[in-house]
């Protein structure tokens, strides 16, 4: 009976999810990159993030990644490590793999973080992180901190005003009202309460001629006469608009799915 027991709470602990990193954490250096100082000064910034935005902030490193790919990699270390903020995993996670001797790097949106970083501020995040990637791995990353944080002071993205996270945290588009019905109602409202007015009014009378509206003593009539003369035309250059690099105002967010099943946005490049 004793062995039986045991083997049920054996196969019980094997049936639960087992986390092995301490989410508090941020920075992961498996592949040695940051001394032990860079890593101490990037998980305050990292925690700093985190406090301000409500939204998870991860940093990453490895040499190996079990040959999933880096973008893979990058989904599954935040989703089977149980990151994120709320109901949705709300955060973002910024990996550099060394596997192949490249630093290639990808970032991972996750949840509310979809929305903040659409495909045009991600990859205007990954702008700043090459123009400083030959000043070592700890600005590589505390650029990725600022620029990420440049992003969620603007908040949504323009491009992702019409989407929303819904509770499963997948990336949802508003039902919006159809224009055409919201142009019947615009007319209908206002004509039933017109004509509620005017038959509550009984001194209304239908009026048969267009003289009834007009008090023909006050009327004077003048001649005028209108003379073409010439034309002038002038030109204006008018430059295209530009959303900047705060907009991100086309294309939203790509969208994909992690072996966890767990929606994310995300982009990377090597550097």
């Amino acid at each position: 009976m004793r062995k039986i027991l045991f083997s049920f709470a054996a196969l019980l602990c094997f049936a639960l999810p087992v986390h092995a990193l301490d989410t508090s954490v941020k920075v992961y250096d498996d592949a040695n990159l940051l001394t032990d100082y860079e890593e101490q000064q990037l998980s305050i910034q990292a925690q700093n993030f985190v406090d301000k935005y409500d939204m998870d902030l991860v940093l990453v490193t490895t040499s190996y990644n079990d040959g999933k790919g880096t973008k893979a990699y990058a989904q599954d270390f935040y989703d089977y490590n149980d990151f994120g903020v709320g109901n949705t995993n709300d955060g973002i996670l910024f990996l550099i793999d060394r596997t192949y001797g490249y630093n290639d790097t990808y970032m991972v949106t996750t949840g509310h973080a979809i929305l903040v970083y659409d495909d045009a501020r991600i990859n205007y995040i990954l702008d700043d992180i090459y123009a400083v990637r030959n000043n070592g791995y700890y600005t590589m990353f505390s650029t990725f901190i600022s620029s990420s944080s440049t992003y969620a002071d603007l908040g949504v993205a323009p491009s992702n005003e019409n989407m929303y996270i819904d509770e499963n945290g997948e990336y949802r588009e508003k039902r919006v009202f159809p224009l055409f019905m919201s142009i019947v109602i615009s007319i209908i409202v206002p004509t039933i309460i017109v004509i509620i007015l005017l038959l509550k009014n009984k001194m209304v009378r239908k009026a048969t001629k267009a003289t009834a509206y007009l008090d023909e003593s006050t009327i004077s009539y003048t001649q005028r006469e209108d003379r073409f003369i010439t034309t002038h035309t002038t030109r204006t250059y008018v430059p295209r608009s530009s959303s900047g690099r705060g907009g991100g105002s086309h294309g939203g967010s790509s969208i994909s799915r992690g072996s966890s099943g767990t929606s994310h946005g995300g982009g990377g490049r090597r550097m």
